[in-house]
């Protein structure tokens, strides 16, 4: 990855509202229950992802335990604070 790259404004704007949308998603299947009792293709797609920064192994905490979207959601709301605060801190 290069440090000298630079992203547009509008392009970070639009990764932030997605990353709270992608938050709320996540805790409604948190509220559901979503997986927690029974298979769901969905659960097993996102803990098959594997690549650079991408880490859907909390999601192994769902099944039985219930935790598994509300940890991720927690992680998607902290990676969404820090580049929110990233992009507050280089706007003039």
């Amino acid at each position: 990855m290069n440090n000298a790259a630079t992203v547009t404004t509008t392009d970070l704007e639009a990764a932030l509202s997605y990353l709270e949308g992608l938050a709320d998603i996540l805790r409604s299947f948190h509220q559901d229950q979503r997986g927690r009792h029974e298979s769901d293709e969905l659960l097993a797609k996102l803990q098959a992802l594997r690549g650079p920064g991408l880490s859907w192994e909390p999601l192994r905490y769902q099944v039985g335990v219930g935790q598994g979207w509300q940890f991720i959601a927690e992680n998607v709301d902290g990676l969404r604070a820090r580049l929110k605060a990233s992009y507050l801190q280089a706007r003039p």
